[in-house]
């Protein structure tokens, strides 16, 4: 059968029949890479929403495991990539935090206070997930889950957020706090 022609004219059976057939050997693969079980689902499911989505580009050219498996290992290292320069970002705020906080005990509450302030300046939807992130400690696909919204969503919300306590916290430092 020519999977590649029959999604790409939409025909749902022959994908559930494909994301069935591939499902755990992409899983498997992402987990080896990342010791996730979080993040190889997360991959996964992103994988198989955007073969579907953009299921009229797919090529002729290539078997439909090729193509899905280039689309996963793009996500994978896209994902990889965004969670690595947020801890660094957080790690950065945190060593200048602490770096202000040594010399000056009263700069830790201004630095807490200007922080807490923009996570509340925050829109509704992008302060919860931002929330449910960083202080409960829950995973993008959870997030996701949890709210029934698309991980993507919750990445693109954790992004707004992150650069928004960035500027706070780095606008406290610049002024001497």
């Amino acid at each position: 059968m020519d999977y590649v022609s029959e999604i790409k004219s939409g025909n749902k059976l022959v994908f559930e029949e494909i994301y069935h057939k591939y499902h755990n050997r992409f899983y498997f693969f992402v987990l080896k890479n990342t010791a996730s079980e979080d993040l190889a689902e997360e991959v996964v499911q992103m994988s198989f929403i955007k073969v579907w989505e953009k299921r009229s580009e797919l090529s002729s050219s290539f078997p439909i495991e090729v193509q899905i498996a280039r689309i996963a290992r793009s996500i994978m290292i896209d994902i990889l990539r965004k969670k690595a320069m947020e801890r660094s970002a957080l790690d950065a705020i945190k060593q200048n935090a602490d770096a202000a906080i040594a010399g000056d005990p009263a700069a830790d509450k201004q630095l807490v206070e200007k922080v807490q302030e923009a996570i509340e300046s925050l829109p509704p939807q992008c302060k919860k997930i931002f929330i449910l992130s960083r202080e409960e400690g829950l995973t993008h696909l959870q997030i996701a889950n949890h709210l029934s919204v698309s991980p993507k969503t919750v990445e693109n919300h954790i992004s707004k957020a992150l650069k928004v306590v960035r500027k706070a916290a780095a606008l406290c430092f610049i002024m001497g706090m």
